[in-house]
């Protein structure tokens, strides 16, 4: 009798599983507050339907989102609990406007809840954490850095005479990475990857980065998968997955480091001539229980991956599209000489500011790189978010994607196109200039990224030639969208060939 008695019991569990499910997809299709936003029924009812578009077609769930756009209009139910706004006007409304913004906490699983800036939920503990950080990304300290920056850039650019003399293809894309992580782990730690000397710049983080941001996709809808990963023996998680290899000897490093510097063995620091993040925010005051090597360690991963992937990935664009226009090349090299840098080879940050041109192909090649190319919400706790004749319920996650105001058409025409001169004598666009996004979450490293891009551009470009080999188009467009874009997985990078070395 026990068999039998043991059948009816899964039987019965199987139907109450099932009747649940129906239930639950009744009530999100029917009485719960979004029932009535339009948008895709399946979206609606779960969260499949985004884990099919991101995981298995790997960073498409963006594009697609712009399709909906298209199909339902300029607000629609994205996920079960979520709203999506393609407005630009409305921008200000959710990321600007003062109050208390909170993060979803379902985006916050993308990382697994790690203890850092980025992924922290509640408003006042993200304002204490960053807070921590701000004094060592102000335009103060970062002018106070640029020395280092143009220090950095010099020896790429004695890297690039030597692919000049032998002839060699040069990975730009990756010789842009290895200089954006020298600069950042010398201001994070006083000790560089030093990833400029890398032989054809092998040994750069890229491989990591794409482990980690892929990896991130999947953690968005199993946020265990890094607490598990954390809690298994390294050598299990490498059989099982070499791919994340390079994911957890990122994570252990940066977490050596700042042991290190807490244990006040990092020799570089007592000679440095600048000071750095980490040793700033073990100085500050925090809380003791926020300065542990755990958080501080995941506080690293963040601050390294944010400081070089989206400025290394402006800056390959960039190279490609001002290759790839001659008359654009030779504007730019114009407005730097007659602005005297190039002869007297200071390359200040400020006064590189200045110049309208130069702006504006910064301007334009961040905008195409588009920062983070994911939609990022925010949680109003205390009061309803209104749009048009639609009252948003408080504590929904509403987002926006700065892809889609980057590249609106009606802001931005033919946006596929590198069009300097369109930020020119324009500044109205600033207003829609939101790849480091707006608000109190605003891009920590905002002032780093553009002194960085000020300096490499007009240092490197004033100095060299280059021809594309073997680059088109499709090698610095966005094919996958993950925390930052992706081109097609095939592409062989931004390759380029260095014709001409002027002194």
């Amino acid at each position: 009798m026990e068999r039998p008695s043991l059948l009816i019991a899964c039987a019965a569990a199987i139907l109450a599983s099932v009747l649940y499910v129906f239930a639950l997809y009744v009530y999100r299709l029917l009485f719960h507050p979004l029932a009535k936003y339009p948008g895709p029924k399946l979206a609606a009812m779960t969260n499949w339907y985004e884990f099919y578009y991101d995981v298995i077609l790997q960073g498409s769930f963006t594009s697609h989102i712009q399709h909906l756009h298209k199909q339902y209009g300029p607000i629609i139910r994205i996920t079960p609990s979520e709203v999506h706004i393609d407005d630009p006007e409305f921008y200000g409304t959710i990321y600007e406007r003062v109050g208390r913004r909170d993060k979803s906490t379902y985006f916050a699983g993308r990382f697994g809840y790690a203890p850092e800036c980025f992924s922290t939920v509640e408003h006042d503990l993200h304002r204490m954490r960053r807070k921590a950080l701000s004094p060592m990304f102000s335009v103060k300290r970062i002018t106070e850095f640029e020395t280092m920056i143009r220090e950095k850039t010099d020896r790429l650019c004695s890297k690039l005479t030597e692919y000049q003399r032998d002839g060699r293809v040069l990975p730009m894309d990756r010789a842009w990475m290895a200089l954006t992580t020298d600069i950042i782990t010398e201001y994070a730690f006083a000790k560089s990857y030093d990833q400029l000397e890398s032989p054809n710049f092998e040994d750069t983080l890229h491989e990591a980065l794409i482990a980690i941001f892929t990896t991130g996709h999947f953690a968005l809808h199993f946020p265990m998968t890094y607490p598990i990963l954390d809690s298994l023996p390294d050598w299990f998680v490498l059989m099982a997955q070499p791919s994340l290899q390079p994911v957890m000897g990122l994570r252990k490093d940066l977490g050596k480091r700042v042991g290190e510097i807490r244990a006040g063995i990092n020799e570089g620091y007592k000679t440095a001539s600048h000071p750095t993040i980490f040793h700033e925010v073990l100085n500050s005051d925090l809380p003791e229980h926020e300065k542990s090597d755990h958080r501080l360690g995941n506080e690293a991963q963040l601050v390294i991956a944010a400081g070089l992937i989206t400025t290394s990935w402006a800056l390959s664009v960039a190279s490609y599209y001002i290759t790839a226009n001659a008359p654009i090349l030779k504007r730019l090299r114009k407005e730097l000489a007659g602005a005297g840098m190039h002869a007297t080879k200071t390359f200040e940050w400020h006064k590189l500011e200045t110049l309208p041109y130069l702006n504006a192909c910064v301007h334009e090649a961040i905008r195409l790189s588009h920062g983070t190319s994911i939609r990022s919400p925010r949680v109003s706790p205390d009061a309803e978010f209104r749009y048009r004749d639609w009252v948003i319920p408080k504590k929904t996650p509403v987002s926006m994607t700065n892809v889609d105001i980057l590249m609106n058409e009606n802001l931005f025409p033919e946006p596929r196109e590198f069009k300097p001169e369109r930020w020119v004598g324009n500044p109205a666009l600033e207003k829609y200039f939101v790849p480091f996004s707006k608000g109190s979450r605003q891009c920590l490293g905002l002032n780093l990224a553009q002194a960085e891009m000020y300096i490499a551009l007009a240092m490197v470009f004033s100095r060299f030639d280059f021809e594309l080999s073997e680059t088109d188009v499709s090698d610095i467009e966005m094919a996958h969208a993950y925390l930052v874009p992706y081109p097609k997985w095939e592409t062989k990078g931004v390759r380029m060939r260095v014709k001409s070395v002027e002194i």
